[in-house]
């Protein structure tokens, strides 16, 4: 009789671990099956990617973090990526990995980093998400492609952007390398493989006018040199300082205007030292080059000056057609890789002509930079006393 009231009494007991003993069965039955259906998927997945991808060459296949894989193909030189989450097998984007609270701040980064590298013509095109985005990740960086977005002028070069791990390791969810030292892509780290050509304004400082060049110089990852009258820099001070705080650089385009050929040779020497002092008493610089007005110049002013002359051999005779249509076809038709051009930051047309200009040099190829900065492209030193009308690469 005890022994059976014993039993009674213990038998919930024993129910109630054996209960717990089944639930623990049940679950890690389920969680085996979880496991081994999600293996079974991100294989499926993986087998999938890589048979649609047959003709094109692997790449990438790896592991990254426990968090995804990484599959990386190429074909005519074009990248092709994908994700795979490692936890549910099923095929992601690279969005999926950057920290939920941390997308916007993620996609401000992105869109300051494309403003340093690319023309706000561009940049204002790929920070509005209406093309596609192929995320290709190195070592050490990510590499963000931007595909079939509609861009006027027409880029012909592929548009991507090169993102150090530094400048988004707060905002990504899975780990990477970071390197001490890097360098952000920028629009003004000019390129000696590429087409360059030096934009030149004379008659200045042309007060609103300068000014609103050198925004539109600004915006396109530009520079120029512009060729101030002597006479008229002390009245267009805060002109100048804008011209050169823009990277831009300044040349003497004599002290009033006249021609040097008709000008005696003391005359000449007095005016071009009245435009230096000028000049130096404004921004602390030296003056080192000189364009001579009309272009007017002969074997005597040439030794007799100690600068260095620049004319041009692109004239786009603004002055004579104030017209925006003329003077940009006129440009494009003609440019070629170490042309100097000449315009002038007087008029409206050309500030109008520049505006459609850059972009339209930039969808070229061509770099669009100052004299000293055509110079180093081209590898050439310039020399006092000669006279330059174009900068190409002997």
């Amino acid at each position: 009789m005890f022994m059976k009231s014993s039993w009674i009494k213990i038998l919930p007991i024993f129910i109630l671990i054996f209960g717990f003993l089944f639930l623990d069965a049940k679950k890690e039955m389920k969680e085996s099956v979880f496991v081994f259906n999600t293996k079974r998927k991100l294989e499926d997945n993986i087998e999938k990617i890589i048979n649609d991808n047959k003709e094109k060459k692997m790449e990438v296949n790896k592991k990254v973090d426990d968090k995804f894989i990484y599959l990386e193909f190429s074909s005519d030189n074009k990248v092709f990526s994908y994700f795979i989450n490692a936890t549910t097998g099923e095929e992601s984007n690279f969005e999926d990995f950057i920290k939920e609270n941390k997308r916007n701040d993620f996609s401000k980064k992105i869109n300051e980093l494309i403003y340093l590298k690319y023309p706000k013509f561009i940049a204002d095109i790929l920070t509005v998400n209406n093309g596609n985005k192929v995320y290709k990740i190195e070592n050490d960086k990510l590499i963000i492609y931007f595909e079939n977005y509609v861009i006027e002028p027409v880029i012909e070069e592929e548009l991507f952007l090169t993102i150090d791990f530094n400048e988004v390791k707060e905002y990504l969810d899975f780990s990477f390398v970071l390197n001490k030292e890097y360098q952000n892509e920028n629009g003004y780290n000019f390129n000696k493989n590429k087409k360059a050509v030096a934009l030149t304004f004379d008659d200045g400082p042309g007060g609103d006018k300068t000014n609103k060049i050198v925004e539109l110089l600004e915006q396109n990852k530009a520079h120029a040199t512009f060729f101030m009258v002597g006479n008229k820099m002390e009245s267009g001070i805060s002109v100048m300082k804008n011209v050169l705080d823009k990277g831009n650089e300044i040349g003497s385009h004599s002290y009033a205007h006249k021609s040097m050929k008709r000008q005696k040779i003391n005359d000449l020497l007095s005016d071009e030292e009245k435009t230096k002092e000028i000049y130096h008493n404004i921004t602390g610089k030296n003056l080192i080059y000189t364009r001579p007005p009309y272009g007017a110049i002969n074997d005597k002013i040439k030794e007799s000056l100690d600068t260095i002359f620049i004319t041009w051999d692109l004239d786009t005779e603004d002055w004579l057609h104030r017209d925006k249509n003329y003077i940009v076809d006129y440009v494009m038709e003609n440019v070629h890789d170490g042309d100097i051009i000449l315009m002038h930051d007087l008029y409206d047309s050309t500030v109008e002509a520049v505006e459609e200009l850059l972009p339209k040099l930039y969808a070229a190829g061509f770099q669009v930079v100052n004299i000293s900065e055509l110079a180093n492209l081209k590898e050439q030193v310039l020399e006092n006393h000669n006279i330059y009308r174009s900068i190409r690469k002997n």
